[in-house]
Parts: C-alpha cells; sequence; structure tokens
C-alpha cells in the first residue's frame, strides 16, 4: 500500500465536521444523478431509435426495388426481376430477403361509411413476422392454402372507423380503365402497429387478385421489398446493389422515402447531446469545488503533511484519490438507480406515451453494456482530469502558517 493512498484511506475513515460532510453529500448526490439521467438519456434514444427504425422497416422495408423514374400515382407501373437479377442481388452479403409486392389503391364502402385504403399485395411466401408481432385480433392470412386467397389483415384503425370485426366480408372497390370494379374480401386478422399514416390505409392481401385484376402476368408487381441484416450498412448495400441493378430500374432507401422521419431522429441525437454535456458540466462542477472545499477546510493536516516532508505532489495525491472515492460511490449509486429505472421502464411500461404523436405507447429503454461502460468511463476520466487544477491550490499552502490554524 503506497503512502498517498494509506493516508487518504485513513482521512476518509474520519468523522467529518463543517461544511464538508454535507458539500460531500450533495456531490455524490449531483454526480450520482449527473450519470443516472446520462445512461437514462442513451438508453431512451437507443430505443426509441431503434423502435421506430424497426417498425418503419418492417412495415416498408430498408429498400425498394423499382421501375427507373415510377410516376407513384400511376399504379399500371409493372416491375420484373428475372432469376438471374434476383441472384445476382441475393450475393450481397447483407441482403436478408427480397419480396415483390404490388400497390394498389382502393375504397372500403360499408352501409354506412366509406373509407380510402392502399392494398399491398403480396407472394404466399412473403415474411409476415412484423404483422405478427403487431396482431391485436384473428390469424394472419395463408396464402398457401387456395381457399384463403380472399383473406385480408385490417389495422385497427381502420377497423374502429368502419365497425369491421373479424370474420367481416367487406367490399372493396376500384377504379381501373374509368371503370369501376369490386371485390369481396374477408377479414383474417387486425394488426396495430401505432404508425398513423400507414395504419390509417394499408390493408395486406393476395397479390394474385391485384394482379388478376390489372390483367397482370405473374411475375409483374409494383416493385421488390428488400429486408438487410444490419440497418447501419443500409447506404452501403444500397450502392451494391444499384451497381447489380440494369438501366431501367432503379431504387429506394427507407430514408429517402421517409426523410421527415429519419430527420426527427436525427434531431433527437442532438437533445441527447445536449443532456450529456449539461451532466457533465454539472459533475465537473460539483467535484471541483468539493475538492476546494476539503482543502480548505484541511489546511492544518496539509501543513502537518509537508512540514513531516511530504512533498506537494503526494499531497495532491492524497485529495485525488479522496475525490476518487467520493466520485467512484456517486458512480455506483448513479448507475443503480439507473439501471433499476430502466428494467422498471422496460418489463412494466410505467411511463406512457401518446402513440398517434410518438408512434409508441410507452418509452422504450434499451441496455446497452458498451453505452454503460463508455458513459461510467469517460466520466471517471473527465472528473479526475479537471480535479487536477483545484488540486494545484495545495502548492499555495505555507505549512508554518497552516500548523497553528485552528
Amino acid at each position: 500500500m503506497n503512502f498517498e493512498y494509506f493516508v487518504a484511506k485513513k482521512l476518509l475513515k474520519q468523522k467529518r465536521k463543517g461544511l464538508s460532510k454535507p458539500i460531500v453529500s450533495i456531490a455524490t448526490a449531483g454526480i450520482a444523478l449527473s450519470i443516472a439521467v446520462m445512461l437514462i438519456s442513451i438508453g431512451v434514444l437507443q430505443g426509441f431509435k431503434n423502435q421506430i427504425k424497426n417498425k418503419i422497416t418492417g412495415f416498408t422495408s430498408h429498400i425498394h426495388l423499382i421501375p427507373f423514374a415510377i410516376n407513384s400515382n400511376n399504379s399500371t407501373n409493372t416491375f420484373t426481376l428475372s432469376k438471374q437479377e434476383l441472384n445476382n442481388l441475393h450475393k450481397e452479403e447483407n441482403i436478408k430477403t427480397i419480396d415483390p409486392y404490388i400497390l394498389m389503391g382502393g375504397a372500403i364502402k360499408t352501409k354506412t361509411d366509406f373509407h380510402g385504403v392502399a392494398l399491398k399485395g403480396v407472394e404466399a411466401n412473403y415474411d409476415t413476422t412484423f404483422f405478427k408481432e403487431n396482431l391485436k385480433s384473428g390469424t394472419l392470412p395463408d396464402y398457401k392454402d387456395e381457399k384463403n386467397k380472399n383473406q385480408i389483415l385490417i389495422s385497427q384503425t381502420i377497423a374502429d372507423k368502419l365497425e369491421i370485426k373479424i370474420g367481416d366480408k367487406i367490399k372493396i372497390y376500384f377504379y381501373i380503365d374509368q371503370n369501376y370494379r369490386v371485390r369481396p374480401f374477408t377479414v383474417a386478422g387486425i394488426y396495430e402497429t401505432g404508425l398513423g399514416d400507414y395504419d390509417n390505409k394499408f390493408i395486406l392481401c393476395n397479390s394474385k387478385i391485384l394482379q388478376k385484376l390489372q390483367n397482370w402476368q405473374e411475375n409483374q408487381y409494383t416493385g421488390y421489398e428488400v429486408k438487410l441484416k444490419d440497418f447501419s450498412k443500409l447506404n452501403q448495400s444500397a450502392q451494391s446493389l444499384y451497381s447489380l441493378l440494369p438501366q431501367d430500374k432503379d431504387l429506394q432507401t427507407i430514408e429517402e422515402m421517409e426523410p421527415s422521419l429519419f430527420a426527427w431522429l436525427d434531431l433527437l441525437d442532438s437533445n441527447v447531446i445536449l443532456i450529456l454535456i449539461v451532466m457533465t458540466l454539472i459533475a465537473i462542477i460539483t467535484s471541483c469545488s468539493t475538492l476546494l472545499i476539503m482543502i480548505f477546510e484541511q489546511t492544518k493536516h496539509i501543513g502537518i503533511l509537508k512540514s513531516l516532508g511530504a512533498s506537494t505532489r503526494s499531497i495532491i495525491k492524497i485529495y485525488l484519490y479522496k475525490s476518487l472515492y467520493i466520485v467512484g460511490k456517486a458512480m455506483i449509486i448513479g448507475n443503480g438507480v439507473a439501471i433499476t429505472l430502466m428494467y422498471l421502464q422496460q418489463n412494466y411500461k410505467l411511463i406512457k406515451l401518446d402513440q398517434e404523436s410518438y408512434y409508441l405507447d410507452s418509452v422504450p429503454i434499451e441496455f446497452s453494456a458498451f453505452a454503460i461502460l463508455s458513459v461510467n468511463l469517460a466520466c471517471i476520466v473527465i472528473c479526475m482530469a479537471s480535479l487536477i487544477f483545484p488540486a494545484r491550490n495545495i502548492s499555495k499552502i505555507n505549512p508554518m502558517q497552516n500548523i497553528k490554524f485552528e
């Protein structure tokens, strides 16, 4: 055990008097609160961004392959990928699935009301994991069974507006070639994602019905959805896919399709960065002021140590050890509070949100061991580095004058 650590340990065991006792308690609470706020802020940010991204990409996928210069208002544009082209695209390392789809506008008419909708036609092997996770009632349509070809999946929003229930038979009207056509469907299930713009209009149906309505061939679609294994490689994968597409085909990423949503998510980063800066400044100011008060109150001890031959460097180390103890204790408390609150919110959803405004029904939390370790490491490094400057005041203390100080 070195000399500085031994003396610091003895001083810590002494009963505190004067201002140092309440000041140390306030400092510990302040630093603990700062760390807790930082950890919770990062956990909420990560949870919010990831859940929103998972929802939006689950509904629309990461990348859409579409005809070049497609007019989104014209549903007659068709898109076909050959087997060779599909094989080439699947060679991209980050590709998870490539699913064809058809988008077509229509209107549901009931006895009392009507509502405009967008039908998304999918194949029998379409990945319905996302809709399964957000299924409110009923079952998912199984288009591998021919008897289910007229089944559809509607949103809770549409069901509430038109008073539709599971098993109801509804009619959807289409305007094709300047004529109205109607097709009957059966409601198999009801989903709810919280994405208001999507829930308000999208219906999942069998692509074969939409192809037949428009006299399309079996290999003709509106486009293809590409799901990726790693969202962080979105732009890199988009560039790789684009280089493999023929000149008459194009693509759009989810960030290009929903620029306002991703701009909003990026804005959240700025808010959290501001919180981190403010909380770090609070921790620095609190720890520095506490160290200065301890030094001014213990000038007699410092004078005695100097008279016994202790160097200024050694005494600075002693008080840095004392400060490290306070910061370390505050970190343990702050981590404990943050992790407890995050666990309770993650499992019991104590704090609710307006789903129409935030797309989520409760505040999301995501644990990240890397984030927790990074915040703690950064906090202790910054605090201890900032303490060096006030600790240098020890060099100004005259041992002859301060040994007499009572």
